[in-house]
């Protein structure tokens, strides 16, 4: 496959958001339980309620995942000033979300393999903690460009973030690829706009999924089973 540009998606593309959200949610938590004396159930079903409430309020905006709107949003929920500990909050989650990031071994492989190809990051998320991961992951030196969804002002599967990211390559729709994890966000997205596409579907736990949605794209476990050439 010959290819000028490929756009590719950040968290559980590259490396598993999820471990490292779990672990940092957890010590953050452990930190609040110690501080104000609740139960851990209570602060657990609270900071889910928050992160709703935050999406709700923001559907579309990168703002709908910052940490420090959850814990706020979670402590007044709790009856709890806020203002005494949600950045403190948000920066222990974030301190521990950063320790324990790391590349999969399958991305380490494939970000080598294809390095004289141009890639634009497409993500969620806002611009700051972005490019922190970046530099944590230390992808800086190998990432051509990014498109984060504060930049562009809405998320994935809008078509602004995909199409500003080809610009960004400068390149035209058929000479790049798409990969990422999620089937609605990554993969609609950018297969409504005609690009090729790649589902990281790893440890084929979107199986069903993909089978209800019958969307024309390239399911891979790793990104190691993606051939590229470039043109």
């Amino acid at each position: 496959m010959n290819v000028r540009g490929i756009l590719l998606d950040l968290d559980n593309t590259l490396y598993c958001y999820n471990l490292a959200h779990d672990l940092a949610l957890k010590k953050t938590f452990d930190e609040i339980i110690v501080k104000f004396n609740i139960d851990r159930e209570f602060v657990f079903k609270a900071f889910n309620k928050a992160k709703i409430r935050t999406k709700t309020m923001l559907p579309i905006s990168a703002a709908g995942h910052d940490r420090l709107l959850y814990f706020q949003n979670m402590f007044e929920i709790l009856k709890i000033n806020p203002l005494l500990f949600s950045y403190e909050a948000s920066e222990i989650y974030w301190n521990h979300f950063f320790k324990n990031m790391l590349l999969t071994e399958d991305s380490l492989i494939f970000l080598k393999k294809t390095q004289k190809i141009p890639i634009c990051l497409v993500t969620d998320l806002t611009a700051s903690i972005q490019f922190r991961k970046i530099k944590r992951l230390k992808l800086d030196d190998r990432i051509t460009s990014i498109v984060t969804s504060e930049e562009v002002g809405v998320e994935k599967p809008h078509p602004f973030p995909f199409l500003y990211g080809i610009k960004k390559l400068g390149c035209r729709l058929d000479e790049v690829i798409m990969i990422g994890d999620s089937l609605e966000n990554d993969i609609l997205g950018a297969t409504s706009l005609g690009i090729k596409s790649f589902l990281i579907n790893r440890n084929s736990h979107q199986d069903d999924k993909i089978k209800k949605n019958g969307s024309e794209h390239y399911t891979v476990n790793l990104l190691t089973e993606i051939e590229i050439d470039r043109l």
